[in-house]
C-alpha cells in the first residue's frame, strides 16, 4: 500500500506498507536489496518469524506489526463471507459519486474538462522552463524515450536518451539498416546493462543478433552506464527489449527529416481536417506509420528476452503506448513550442487533438475514480462519454488534485461541494 499516513507512538510517518504473511518474506523476496522498497515506512505480517530486523537497502530499519497476537481465535465470518463483504464495500460510491449523480452529468463533465486542461497547461509550463536549457530537439526525443517507457523504466529511458543524445546517433542512420541496428541498439543495450543478463536464447536468429549487438558494445571506447535499474516488475508485453526496438523503428522513419521537422510535418497535414472524426482518424493513422512495426521484425514474435515462446504477432509500440506517447510528450512538447514561437493555429490545432484523441487504457487510478465517481450509474446517461483522451486525462487530474492528500481524507474532500455548485 502506498503513501499510507501513519502514527506510532508520536511519531508520524508518510509512505508504504508491506505485507506479507510471514516477516522472512522480506528477505525470501529479496526486498532489502531493492531499492524500490526504500519508501516503506512498516512491514505487516500475520506471523513473525526469524531474528533478522527488517532493513531497506538505504540501511533504514523497517518497524514490524504482527497481527496474529490480535486477532480473535474465532472470526465473526468465514473468509468467504469477509471476502464479499469486501467487494461490496469497494463498489460503494465515494460523497462524490453521489454528487455528481444528483446534479446531473453536465457538471461533471466541465470539472473534467477543467482538470484536464490544468493537467496539460501543467505539464506545458514545465516544458517552457526547461526550454532554453538544451536543443528542444533533444528535449522532444528525451520525452519520447521516457514515455516510451513502461511506468517501471521510464526514467532509465530518459537517461539514456541524454547519454546517447538524438544528435550523436542521426549519423547513425546513413548507414544500412543492418549496420545501423546494430550500432544503435547495441549502445542502448549495452548502456542498460542487457548484456549483463545471463540466459539461453533460444531463437537462433534473436541470438546471433543479440551476439553481434553484444561484440559491437564490447568492441566501443566507452561502455556507459545508466544510473538506474531496469525493475523487474512489467508485463512481457512491456519488456525494454521490445519497446528499445520499437524506439529504434521509430527513429529509422524520422531520421532523415529529424525528429522536430517530421512530427511538424504531421501537424500539417492534420490541419487540413477540420471534421472531428476525420481528424482524430488521421491522427491515429499518422502515428501508426510512425510507431509500426515491420513485417519482417523477429520481435513481433517474442515478448521477453530468453523466452522462446511463440506469440500472436505483436506491434512493439501499441495503439494504448502511441496514446501514452501523445499525452506525455507530443502533445506537451509542442503546446510549449506553440507557445514559445507564438503559433496559436498550432496551438488550437493541439487543443482539438487533446480532447478527441482516444483514450488511454484504464489504470489503477482511472479504475478507484470510476468506482468513487459512480460511473457505472453515470454510464447510463447519454450524455457523458469518457472514451476520450482529454476526459481521462481529467480524472487522472481529479486523482491526483483530490484523491492523493493525506490530510484532507474523503470526509473534508472538497470535489463534492464542486459538484453541487
Amino acid at each position: 500500500f502506498r503513501e499510507a499516513r501513519l502514527k506510532i507512538g508520536k511519531q508520524y510517518l508518510l509512505g508504504a506498507v508491506e505485507i506479507h504473511v510471514n516477516s522472512s518474506g522480506w528477505y525470501s523476496h529479496h526486498h532489502e536489496g531493492n531499492p524500490d522498497y526504500n519508501e516503506v515506512v512498516l512491514h505487516v505480517v500475520l506471523y513473525h518469524n526469524g531474528q533478522r530486523e527488517i532493513k531497506r537497502q538505504d540501511g533504514r530499519i523497517v518497524p514490524e506489526l504482527e497481527l496474529a497476537p490480535l486477532l480473535s481465535k474465532e472470526p465473526s465470518t468465514s473468509e468467504t463471507e469477509a471476502k464479499n463483504h469486501l467487494k461490496k464495500l469497494s463498489e460503494l460510491p465515494g460523497r462524490c459519486g453521489i454528487a455528481a449523480l444528483e446534479r446531473g452529468t453536465e457538471t461533471l463533465k466541465k470539472i473534467l474538462g477543467h482538470a484536464a486542461e490544468q493537467r496539460i497547461q501543467e505539464k506545458t509550463e514545465v516544458l517552457l522552463k526547461r526550454w532554453d536549457e538544451q536543443d528542444p530537439e533533444e528535449l522532444l526525443f528525451q520525452l519520447l524515450f521516457k514515455s516510451l517507457g513502461y511506468s517501471p523504466y521510464a526514467q532509465v529511458f530518459e537517461e539514456l536518451a541524454k547519454q546517447y543524445q538524438f544528435r550523436e546517433l542521426r549519423p547513425l542512420f546513413r548507414q544500412s539498416q543492418r549496420t545501423t541496428r546494430t550500432l544503435v541498439l547495441s549502445r542502448w543495450f549495452g548502456a542498460c546493462g542487457l548484456f549483463s543478463k545471463k540466459m539461453t536464447i533460444a531463437d537462433p536468429t534473436v541470438r546471433h543478433e543479440f551476439q553481434q549487438w553484444k561484440a559491437a558494445w564490447q568492441e566501443l571506447p566507452e561502455h556507459p552506464q545508466v544510473s538506474g535499474k531496469i525493475s523487474q516488475a512489467h508485463r512481457p508485453q512491456n519488456s525494454p527489449e521490445r519497446r528499445l526496438l520499437g524506439m529504434f523503428h521509430h527513429l529509422y522513419r524520422i531520421a532523415n527529416d529529424g525528429l522536430l521537422k517530421r512530427w511538424l510535418v504531421v501537424f500539417r497535414n492534420l490541419s487540413v481536417f477540420s471534421e472531428e472524426k476525420e481528424l482524430r482518424r488521421q491522427a491515429l493513422a499518422e502515428t501508426e506509420l510512425l510507431f509500426s512495426t515491420p513485417d519482417w521484425e523477429i520481435w513481433r514474435k517474442h515478448l521477453v528476452l530468453g523466452k522462446s515462446k511463440q506469440i500472436n504477432t505483436a506491434q512493439l509500440v501499441g495503439k494504448d503506448r502511441q496514446t501514452v506517447i501523445w499525452a506525455n510528450a507530443v502533445l506537451p512538447f509542442f503546446l510549449a513550442l506553440a507557445r514559445h514561437e507564438n503559433e496559436p493555429e498550432l496551438e488550437k490545432l493541439l487543443y482539438q487533438l487533446f480532447m478527441i484523441l482516444p483514450a488511454e487504457a484504464s489504470n489503477s487510478k482511472t479504475r478507484f475514480m470510476e468506482k468513487r465517481l459512480w460511473f457505472s450509474e453515470l454510464s447510463k446517461s447519454t450524455k457523458l462519454e469518457m472514451n476520450t483522451f482529454g476526459n481521462r486525462q481529467g480524472l487522472i487530474q481529479i486523482q491526483h488534485d483530490f484523491c492523493r492528500n493525506f490530510h484532507q481524507g474523503c470526509v473534508r474532500c472538497e470535489l463534492p461541494r464542486l459538484l453541487e455548485d
